[in-house]
């Protein structure tokens, strides 16, 4: 699958203790991410597949590996909607 990054044209965000949040920039929209979105957003940042990504899930927070990649499909299918991502070159 290939590496997704975000949209760094679009988005800006800061970590602020246990929290990212991110202003965006097309919609003027402020969004708050904790617990395992956080640990996506920040991966995404980097780049990272679906794969990647289902990975941190099940390694950091004990899910099973189906759970986890529904969950981990839905988060990014939610920042596609939101145009936030896009492929990394």
């Amino acid at each position: 699958m290939s590496r997704l990054k975000l949209r760094t044209e679009v988005v800006e965000w800061r970590r602020l203790e246990d929290e990212i949040v991110v202003l965006d920039l097309a919609s003027s929209v402020y969004l708050s991410i904790r617990g395992v979105g956080a640990v996506l957003w920040e991966a995404l940042a980097e780049g990272a597949t679906q794969e990647e990504l289902t990975a941190l899930v099940v390694d950091g927070f004990e899910v099973d590996p189906e759970t986890a990649g529904a969950d981990v499909a839905a988060y990014l299918a939610d920042l596609r909607s939101r145009s936030l991502v896009e492929p990394a070159a």
